[in-house]
This record gives structure tokens, C-alpha cells and sequence, in this order.
């Protein structure tokens, strides 16, 4: 959960793992950022009120439901169609995600009362293939206990598969949320369960925490719960403390109580953080653990301590930010949802009912790259439920005049994948229904424009060193009403921009500008709305 306030922290002797090395690139290829990455650092802020500032009244009635949203269609011109957006308000960060074995849940944060941030709730949406969602009733809502008014930041949710919480009811698992409770004067981490997967649900303990304020930062946050089955335990990362990094680790036996297991000093960790896994080549788990801005390192953890191998990287740019992945995944892939953080507010600028969005999930594996095990991200396969039509376009040469890959065709949603060749042109130009990229040769960097809340066109870089493999750039890209992502040679490095769209023919030409380019290939894949059967 990203809050604005920083404080100084308090010292407590722990086990700490020796300090990495500085950050690289998750390739050559480097993704452009729209907002600052130091820890601490926040691009946005939407609130007049302190954020820290808990003790007041909250600023809306805790029996708002989801069903308040129902006139809500989805049609507005700006709504995004296949990216997830609450049908009001406010949301930020992805929360709890979680497959129950029958359906995917999404929390995030939300406001369920204004389209900026505040009043933090947790916002929850189902899926049976994460691209058509469903938005639900409110799942967790701000309280008030032992005299302490706190809001929900974020955390996570698991299947308790072995019962270890002792309240199952019948067949039905539990699904545990592990989330940090905002409160004056330390925030402190405390659970809730559901019996009946996600209609309602239960604060333990009446919402006191299960893992109490550490001596850090007052806003220590962002639980990561997982099952981890070599210790037959279950772990908990906490992030703690800034300037250094710290993050927790934790395990138990009941999910109420919690021992501390050691402590990670990185100073690239900053809250949000998750671990995931991937079989080894000797048997052995590789783990890949990360922070809110994608800085991460591959290596092992033993139940109790991460032991790096690789490392730190950063993947990803642009809006993407505090991204998780679904716990308990059905087919064991790694999915990842981010959100789109910063960018317009179309209920600011338009009138329309909701601000911010998610990014479209990702499938990440881990490859070997040069020696060394990167994170590569893709659009999962499910997009395929949501093509209509699908124009392919062989080697064709492209100059002033341009390369029409849909013979006149309009382009608004599209899932579209290049290969093309630079040739000796100073730049390439790809006017894709409203969104407009740029390629320069010279510094090998792509481009998008898009236009800022005052109306403003604004460009912002994409990828640096984005260099030809044997004279061919290859590109993905995702368009939405307000997002481009792109994804460069296959997912090796990928950025997501979130902007308000230009004003321009939605059509899908390729130029190029002082010399001659060339379209290897191109498959041009019109998608329908996900709001609409």
C-alpha cells in the first residue's frame, strides 16, 4: 500500500542477510518510468486529508455495497474494456489475489465513497478466467476496536488447504485475508476469514493483529502470506523498514501465531512485497521475491531465510506498480496483476464515475538470459476469449506514405504483435487506433504520446536501448481506452502506460521518416469489451 508519510525508524537486533548489489535492468532493453522509484518516493497524492490521520469519522457509510454500482454498464467512452476498473471510484494496489479452486478473487484498494484515494477498503471482484470480471460486495471495510479507528491497506489472501485455522465448514475451504490494519499511532497486521469463499466475512479476533507493530516505520505493511510445503509451515514477508530495506519473514503452524524467522536487508525493498517459485533445474525451488516497483532477486528460501543468487533486477515501467499474483493458481502458472498507477482522472477531466485501472494479467517465467535467470512477462492466453477479428500482414515495405495493416479498417481495443525492421529510417512511426508510438534509430528508443490532465500532449519513453536482433525489433502491444502496454522480444522486458488517448484517426499505419523500414510481420487482433457477453 503506497501512503505519503515517512517516519524515522527504531533499532531491534535481528538476523539479517548480507546486502546486495545495485539494481540492474531486467535486460539490455531498459523500460521508460513515469514516477519516481526511491523508496518513500510517491508520484501520487489524491487526498487533502493526512493520510496517516485514521482517529476521524470515515468519510462514508461502512453498508455501502457493491450493488450500488449496478447502473453501472461499462459503456463510457473512456472505460477501459479489458482492463479491470471498480464501476465507481476510487481503487489502487491489487489485493488478496487468490484462485478458491472454482473462481479467481481480486481485492484491491478502493474508496467506495469518492474517485481519489482515501476511506481504504477492500474492493473485491471474481473470475473464472481473469479477463471477465464480476465486482462483489465490499469485502473488508474500515473498524473501529479497542478504542483505534483503522482503515484496510493491502495483504494478501490464502486457501487454508490443511484446515489450520480450525473453522472450516464442511467441505468448503477457507479463505484466509491477511491485511495491515491503518491505525494510529503503528499500523499492525491482522486477519479475516471466509467460510463460505468470499460473500462474507469474519475479523479474527474482532480485527486485533495477529502479528503486531515491530519497531520499525509506523507504517510497517503489506503482508505476503504462502503455504510453504518443504517446512510444512506457513511463511509471512512483511515489509518493515525503509533506508535500509527491511522485510520480515515469519512462520506458523495456525495462522494466528506467528514467529519471527529472520529479517532480508535490501535497500531496493520498499512495501507490496511477494515471492514466488519455479521449479529448479536439481529439484530444488527457485524463489523470485519483489517489491512494489519490480526490483527483485532469484535465489532459494528454506522456510525461514532467502538466500540470493541473481540480483536485484528491475522488469517493468511506466504506471505499473505494486503488482501480486494469484495464490493457489489451478494450472500452476505464475499470474500477475499490477495496478496502473498515476496517469489521467477521468473523473476529474470528464465526469465519468471511477479513477485508475489494473493492468491485463501476465504469465511470468523465469528463463535464462546471458547466464543469468530473468523474469519475462506475457499477456496470459485467456485474451484469445476476446478476439473478433484478426488481420496478419506479411514483409512489406514502409516510407512516407505508409503501411495500412488494416486497409482503411478502424482500430479501438487491439492486441497486436510486430516484427519489423529499421532498415535506415530515422524514425518509425505506428499509429494505432488512438494511441501513437514512435521508434528512433539512431538511439534505439520507442515512444508513446498521450495526453495529460490539462489536455496536454505529453510523450514519454518507452524502452531504451531497444536494439534490432538480426535487423528485427519485435513488439507486443495491449490498447485500451487509457493504456498501452508493450512487451518487447517476447516479454524480456515490458512497460505500462496509462494516459488519456490523442485525438486522432483510429486506424493502424506504419510510416517511416527519412530513409526506408520494412514490416517483417504483423498480426493485428481487434478484441471485444470484457463487459459485454
Amino acid at each position: 500500500m503506497s501512503i505519503v508519510c515517512r517516519v524515522a525508524a527504531v533499532l531491534c537486533l535481528s538476523v539479517v542477510a548480507p546486502a546486495a548489489s545495485p539494481l540492474v535492468e531486467n535486460s539490455d532493453i531498459e523500460s521508460g518510468d513515469l514516477a519516481p522509484r526511491e523508496a518513500g518516493g510517491d508520484a501520487l497524492v489524491t487526498s487533502s486529508e493526512p493520510i496517516s490521520d485514521t482517529t476521524k469519522a470515515f468519510a462514508f457509510d461502512p453498508a455501502i455495497k457493491a450493488e450500488a454500482y449496478a447502473d453501472i454498464d461499462y459503456r463510457e467512452p473512456l472505460r477501459p474494456q479489458f482492463h479491470f476498473s471498480s464501476g465507481r471510484n476510487w481503487l489502487n494496489d491489487p489485493n488478496g489475489m487468490v484462485h478458491d479452486g472454482e473462481k479467481y478473487h481480486l481485492f484491491f484498494q478502493h474508496n467506495p465513497a469518492a474517485p481519489v484515494w482515501g476511506n481504504m477498503t477492500w474492493g473485491h471482484a471474481v473470475s473464472t478466467d481473469m479477463v471477465h470480471w464480476k465486482q462483489q460486495p465490499h469485502a473488508l471495510l474500515p473498524y473501529r476496536v479497542d478504542g483505534r479507528a483503522g482503515t484496510i491497506y493491502s495483504g494478501t489472501a490464502i486457501v487454508d488447504h490443511n484446515n489450520s485455522l480450525g473453522v472450516q465448514q464442511g467441505s468448503q475451504k477457507t479463505l484466509c485475508a491477511f491485511y495491515t490494519f491503518a491505525t494510529e499511532p503503528k499500523f499492525y497486521q491482522a486477519m479475516a476469514y471466509s467460510t463460505d469463499s468470499g460473500e462474507s466475512w469474519t475479523y479474527w479476533n474482532e480485527g486485533r493483529a495477529v502479528v503486531p507493530h515491530q519497531g520499525f516505520d509506523n507504517g510497517e505493511r503489506d503482508p505476503k502470506v504462502f503455504w510453504h510445503e518443504p517446512s510444512r509451515r506457513w511463511v509471512m514477508s512483511l515489509w518493515v523498514q525503509s533506508n535500509p530495506g527491511r522485510v520480515r519473514f515469519f512462520t506458523s503452524e495456525n495462522l494466528t501465531d506467528w514467529e519471527f524467522a529472520s529479517d532480508l536487508m535490501r535497500d531496493w525493498a520498499f512495501e507490496c512485497m511477494d515471492m514466488v517459485f519455479y521449479p529448479g533445474a536439481d529439484g530444488e525451488q527457485q524463489a523470485v521475491i519483489y517489491d512494489a516497483s519490480f526490483d527483485y532477486e532469484v535465489g532459494t528460501f528454506d522456510g525461514k531465510e532467502f538466500h540470493t543468487e541473481a540480483g536485484p533486477f528491475v522488469a517493468g515501467g511506466g504506471n505499473f506498480y505494486a503488482a501480486q499474483t494469484f495464490n493457489n493458481s489451478p494450472d500452476e502458472r505464475v499470474v500477475q496483476i499490477g495496478w496502473m498507477r498515476g496517469g489521467p482522472n477521468p473523473a476529474e477531466t470528464h465526469g465519468l464515475p471511477f479513477n485508475q485501472q489494473m493492468s491485463f494479467p501476465c504469465e511470468l517465467t523465469l528463463r535464462d538470459m546471458n547466464g543469468e535467470p530473468r523474469l519475462f512477462a506475457w499477456p496470459i492466453e485467456e485474451i484469445a476469449t476476446l478476439v473478433e477479428e484478426t488481420r496478419e500482414q506479411g514483409r512489406v515495405a514502409v516510407d512516407e506514405d505508409g503501411a495500412d495493416l488494416l486497409n482503411g479498417g478502424v482500430l479501438d481495443l487491439a492486441d497486436i504483435e510486430l516484427a519489423f525492421e529499421p532498415g535506415d529510417a530515422e524514425t518509425i512511426h505506428f499509429d494505432l487506433g488512438k494511441a501513437r508510438l514512435w521508434y528512433k534509430s539512431g538511439s534505439r528508443e520507442l515512444w508513446m504520446s498521450g495526453v495529460d490532465d490539462k489536455g496536454d500532449r505529453t510523450d514519454v519513453l518507452v524502452f531504451r536501448n531497444l536494439k534490432p536482433r538480426d535487423g528485427v525489433v519485435k513488439l507486443r502491444l495491449l490498447i485500451d481506452r487509457l493504456s498501452v502496454e508493450a512487451f518487447a522480444f517476447g516479454g524480456e522486458q515490458f512497460f505500462a502506460g496509462y494516459y488519456l488517448p490523442l485525438e486522432q484517426d483510429g486506424g493502424a499505419v506504419v510510416r517511416a521518416s527519412s530513409g526506408g523500414a520494412a514490416i517483417r510481420s504483423a498480426e493485428v487482433r481487434r478484441l471485444r469489451s470484457a463487459w459485454r457477453p
